[in-house]
């Protein structure tokens, strides 16, 4: 795994959120990677931390289960492990009232921010991926919110670098809420990692597909920008 795809169980462990001992949630689980991560700093000590593996999808969760096992993780550590087969929108709440130290949501999204290493995305991207993952991105970061308990955390990731999955969900979930606050990334973790804070507005994207420019028969039409996804359903859009 890349270095990226360990940044949310480092700021989570670095805030102390995730540590040994800690109840955590991983809400869309699959590949693993984050699952093992936190496993590892819940299982540090002889306190019974706990990570629950959460997957929509039955056979992404086997695949998982299984990489799990090959891992080379201590057994005793892998028993620590539980998986489950939610939608992370509506994950259930636990029957012991007792909600979740950190949650883990690396949501579904458009992968657009892997451009660089596969080649099928850029040729298949459209605004209207982004914009229809959005309430479905949404809903989980909102399900995370009431499964944290008070002083917990709960990071949100994707692989786009579409604002309209990034900022805005995170916009969205925490709009005229005091309950939740919105943490920086840590400065002193990582010396020398580059970042750059959020945006504070966008535009959100749409294909005219009555308008097309030039003779290109691959071409989606031409991009409309609207200042939000309400003007731009009133005038008509909806893809």
């Amino acid at each position: 795994q890349e270095l990226a795809s360990m940044l949310p169980v480092l700021a989570l462990s670095h805030v102390g959120a995730l540590k040994a001992g800690a109840k955590v949630l991983d809400l869309c689980s699959s590949p693993g990677s984050k699952t093992l991560q936190a496993l590892e700093v819940v299982c540090s000590s002889n306190r019974r931390g706990k990570v629950i593996a959460n997957d929509i999808n039955a056979s992404r969760l086997e695949s998982l289960r299984e990489a799990v096992i090959r891992s080379g993780v201590d057994e005793e550590l892998t028993d620590r492990v539980t998986f489950t087969n939610f939608d992370a929108s509506e994950f259930p709440s636990p029957k012991s009232g007792k909600l979740f130290d950190c949650i883990i949501c690396d949501v579904p999204c458009s992968g657009d921010g892997t451009i660089r290493k596969d080649k099928h995305i850029l040729p298949m991207w459209t605004p209207a991926t982004s914009n229809s993952l959005h309430p479905l991105q949404l809903d989980i970061l909102r399900r995370a919110l009431e499964l944290v308990r008070v002083g917990g955390s709960v990071s949100y990731s994707t692989c786009s670098l579409n604002p309209i999955e990034d900022e805005s969900v995170v916009s969205a979930a925490l709009a005229n809420d005091d309950r939740y606050e919105l943490l920086d990334w840590p400065s002193d973790l990582l010396p020398g990692f580059v970042t750059r804070r959020g945006i504070s507005d966008w535009k959100v994207a749409f294909y005219n597909k009555d308008s097309f420019e030039g003779d290109d028969s691959d071409d989606f039409g031409q991009l409309s920008f609207y200042d939000s996804h309400i003007k731009a359903m009133e005038n008509g859009e909806t893809g």
